[in-house]
C-alpha cells in the first residue's frame, strides 16, 4: 500500500512538471510564431470563412485594410489615423453602453425583517 501511494505521488509530481514545461514551451514557440516586427504590426485579424480573413496591420505610421487568403493578399484601403481614433471611439461607447444595466438599481432602506427594498426595479 506505502509502495503504491509513493508510486501515485511521484506519477502525480511528474505530470505536473510535465504541464509546466509544455507550457513554457508554448509561451516560447508563440514568441516565434507571432513574431511583429519594429515597423509591421498585425492589429487585428477577423475570419471571413475557413481560408481567406481580414486584417488591419500598421506599417510605420500608416494602417492599412487587407485581405488575406491562401493564395494571395491584398491591400483593399489605406485608413487614415483619424478614421481608426473615430472607430474606436464609437465602440468604446458602444461597449459601454452594452454593460450599463438598463434600469440602475437604487437601494433603499434595510426593512425590520433584513430585506432591502429596491427603486427602479420590477418585482
Amino acid at each position: 500500500m506505502g509502495n503504491e501511494m509513493l508510486y501515485i505521488g511521484k506519477s502525480f509530481i511528474v505530470l505536473i512538471f510535465v504541464i509546466f514545461a509544455i507550457n513554457y514551451l508554448l509561451k516560447l514557440l508563440d514568441r516565434f510564431v507571432n513574431k511583429n516586427g519594429k515597423y509591421i504590426t498585425m492589429i487585428e485579424r477577423v475570419p471571413l470563412n475557413r481560408t481567406s480573413s481580414l486584417c488591419i496591420v500598421k506599417v510605420s505610421e500608416s494602417y492599412f485594410l487587407m485581405s488575406c487568403t491562401d493564395t494571395k493578399n491584398e491591400i483593399l484601403k489605406e485608413l487614415s489615423i483619424e478614421d481608426i481614433k473615430a472607430e474606436k471611439a464609437v465602440l468604446d461607447i458602444a461597449q459601454h453602453k452594452k454593460f450599463r444595466p438598463a434600469n440602475p438599481v437604487v437601494l433603499d432602506d434595510v426593512d425590520e425583517s433584513g430585506r432591502i427594498s429596491r427603486r427602479g426595479m420590477r418585482k
